[in-house]
């Protein structure tokens, strides 16, 4: 299983959203991590995915988190 890294860490929602979705339309059986930056934008994306993906999340430093879809 290849894994795809999605840096998201330059875009806002709604934009953050749709090309995360997109990304895993494209990427299905792959091992999927998305970067992403600021809280807000992070917690509004995390809900998101959590209604169809277990999440694992990981912060790093600068309010930019990283997180992996299982």
């Amino acid at each position: 299983m290849k894994k795809k890294v999605l840096d998201i860490t330059n875009l806002k929602c709604p934009i953050s959203f749709l090309k995360t979705k997109e990304f895993i339309k494209e990427n299905k059986k792959d091992k999927i991590i998305i970067v992403i930056k600021g809280k807000k934008d992070f917690s509004m994306l995390a809900n998101s995915l959590s209604k169809n993906f277990e999440l694992k999340v990981t912060e790093r430093k600068n309010n930019v988190f990283e997180i992996q879809l299982n």
